[in-house]
């Protein structure tokens, strides 16, 4: 008997999005369909992806289809609010030109740009007035996500890959030996933010030991 996913598992898959409205792929981890679809992206590495169920590595719609299922093929229909979530008005900034201005940037609509450190989209630019869009640019959207899950994982190298991934942290290699793992870095992580980094990793992963090289 196959046995069904569980929050918390580790689970490989590989998943095609498409927005329902426009009939049309955003997002996928699949090379080919990038390229017959024309979103390929060279600076991306197309891969099944390995997530933690529960941890907020999907659309939160996507992360609560996948509990009890088992490995397989699936297409997932979500509505705008279990997807990217709807637009807000609260999320619309009126922004002074002057702030692109110092930046030498010119603000045309459609621009993006990064303020504050959250990425955003203006929208109109009237006079000296700048109005930037911070909802997420699927907000409102309703898409469907077909969905192949390859297996549930339980390598413990492969956990600690996947974790070090949703962190966004670039790592060189990862070894595993008697309940340690041990990740090779090409540049040397600041020593303040290696114990947060740990804790988290043994938090996701159940690893007992974790070293940084």
């Amino acid at each position: 008997m196959v046995d069904k996913i569980k929050k918390g598992d580790f689970v490989e898959l590989d998943y095609t999005a498409k927005i329902v409205n426009l009939d049309k792929v955003f997002d996928t981890t699949l090379e080919s369909v990038a390229k017959d679809k024309g979103i390929h992206n060279k600076e991306i590495k197309y891969k099944p992806l390995v997530i933690k169920v529960g941890e907020g590595h999907l659309v939160k719609g996507l992360d609560a289809f996948i509990v009890d299922k088992v490995p397989g093929n699936y297409k997932v229909e979500l509505d705008a609010e279990n997807a990217f979530g709807k637009k807000n008005a609260k999320l619309l900034r009126l922004v002074s030109i002057k702030e692109f201005h110092k930046n030498q940037i010119q603000p045309v609509p459609g621009l993006e740009v990064e303020l504050d450190n959250h990425r955003g989209v203006v929208r109109t630019v009237n006079g000296g007035r700048v109005i930037v869009d911070f909802n997420h640019p699927l907000s409102s959207q309703d898409v469907t996500y077909d969905i192949h899950i390859k297996s549930i994982v339980t390598d413990p190298k492969a956990k600690v890959e996947a974790a070090l991934e949703s962190f966004r942290i670039p790592f060189e290699q990862v070894t595993f030996e008697n309940d340690k793992a041990t990740v090779t870095f090409k540049t040397k992580i600041p020593e303040e933010i290696v114990k947060p980094i740990v804790d988290e990793l043994k938090k996701m992963t159940d690893v007992k030991d974790v070293e940084f090289k």
